[in-house]
């Protein structure tokens, strides 16, 4: 899951307005009154716009009025902050010491304050709450939001990872092989998959590698795609991607290098895309929507997927498991309240009316995120598409399998991304993409002590 990224587009959007840092809305744009924190009773809530402007505004124009007529006499501002703006906009309010009450926060913003003291503790504003609400939520979620005294700064609100989809036209095609359980299923799951413009099978005789009509495994070199590939590998293998301490790479170990082996081994098996299919992201996260490929991991089902494909159809698959287990990469979106809000009555209040299951299962419905805990098969019924409820009905019980990337006072993923890259294409060996990325690494830690 990209934690140091958002794309605009809805679609796109959506997942990484949970995880990243740039892109969304043009404008800034209110359902009440501007910036700072409320006193007198009223709450000012401050939130990026997680989908169209117009759908975003009236949502918080329906939790305004649920939240007044729940507390009679509330005032509540709520304004929509452009992504592209919101780090700047929130570090200059809560720097100058007048900021909104309630915030929407996502990883990075919330590193960023993790030590600042400028976010409330959650145990301290209400325990027995709080207990209460985080029993059943993925602990990663939780640890995500912890300080580093062990105070919570937020509450998980909506979550988002990416999960192994099938294309169930391509699947059929192939004669319904059976679903990989394992990452060493995988390979063979894509190949099954993998079809010349002929029709001729990868392995059969005459297959033509220069006239693909579709992969099995759409491997895209993306940066923003390749953050919700990566991470899980190495995790499932039992490693990581930076050492526990954060001041090294994680994987020059056994684990991690069986995890980079079966990378290539998929790279390599003639069932995955070449780099060099597209360039837009757009179309290497629309290549299994679109046929181009038979199973990718993806964020979700879109509305424009809908309108696009009228007859795709589209199966969420359990993540396979390695010798580590099975994970998803996610990401979370969180409400916290300003350590120096002047209402954290009425600031609390906010957060549990916005985290109550009917205004949180229609925020999730509404931006299409994953819940951050189970929820009934029947969760997300009632969407545009009966194929998005599908998608997300079978997508939402996998919450349990999502790990999210590293609380790190530096940002190593994308610098590993390339280097991985280079091994899996070919341009270094395993030993020496190893060591070169165990050398910068060791000095971005150092920098960012």
């Amino acid at each position: 899951m990209a934690q140091n990224r958002l794309e605009a587009a809805i679609g796109r959007r959506r997942f990484l307005a949970l995880a990243g840092a740039a892109g969304g809305a043009a404008a800034l744009a209110g359902c009440g009154g501007g910036g700072g924190n409320s006193s007198g009773g009223g709450v000012t809530y401050w939130v990026p716009p997680n989908t169209e402007l117009s759908l975003m505004q009236g949502f918080l124009g329906q939790i305004k009025t649920g939240y007044q007529q729940k507390h009679a006499g509330a005032k509540l501002d709520s304004v929509l902050v452009p992504w592209e703006e919101a780090l700047t906009k929130y570090t200059a309010a809560f720097s100058g010491g007048n900021p909104p009450d309630v915030t929407y926060q996502i990883i990075p913003w919330m590193n960023k304050w993790r030590t600042t003291g400028a976010l409330a503790d959650f145990r301290a504003l209400d325990k027995s709450y709080t207990e209460k609400f985080v029993n059943g939520i993925n602990p990663d979620y939780v640890k995500a939001a912890e300080g580093t005294k062990g105070e919570l700064l937020g509450l998980p609100y909506v979550g988002g990872y990416w999960v192994l989809v099938v294309n169930e036209a391509v699947w059929e095609k192939a004669g319904k092989p059976a679903p990989p359980k394992t990452y060493d299923e995988m390979i063979p799951f894509a190949q099954a998959m993998t079809f010349d413009k002929k029709g001729r099978k990868l392995g059969e005789s005459g297959y033509d590698a220069r006239n693909v009509e579709h992969y099995g495994m759409t491997w895209a070199p993306s940066p923003p795609i390749q953050d919700n590939y990566l991470w899980h590998y190495f995790w499932s293998f039992g490693s990581d991607y930076i050492s526990a301490d954060g001041m090294d790479i994680g994987f020059n170990n056994d684990a991690g290098r069986a995890a980079l082996q079966h990378m290539k081994a998929m790279v390599d098996s003639g069932a995955a895309t070449p780099p060099n299919l597209y360039t837009e992201d757009e179309r290497w996260r629309a290549a299994v929507m679109a046929g181009k490929s038979g199973m990718a991991w993806s964020e979700g089902f879109t509305q424009e997927y809908a309108q696009k494909y009228p007859k795709l159809r589209i199966k969420v698959l359990a993540p396979p498991a390695g010798p580590g287990g099975a994970y998803v990469v996610g990401a979370c979106g969180f409400l916290s309240v300003a350590a120096k809000s002047k209402n954290k009555t009425g600031a609390l209040d906010l957060v549990k009316y916005l985290v109550d299951e009917k205004p949180l299962q229609d925020f999730n419905k509404l931006i299409l995120a994953k819940p951050v805990r189970p929820q009934p098969s029947d969760y997300y019924d009632g969407l545009s598409d009966p194929r998005m409820t599908r998608f997300m009905n079978e997508a939402a019980p996998l919450s349990k399998f999502v790990k999210t990337t590293r609380i790190l006072a530096y940002q190593p993923q994308e610098y590993l991304m390339g280097k991985v890259n280079d091994y899996l294409v070919g341009r270094q060996s395993l030993d020496a993409m190893i060591n070169e990325a165990s050398k910068q690494i060791k000095q971005m830690a150092k920098a960012a002590k």
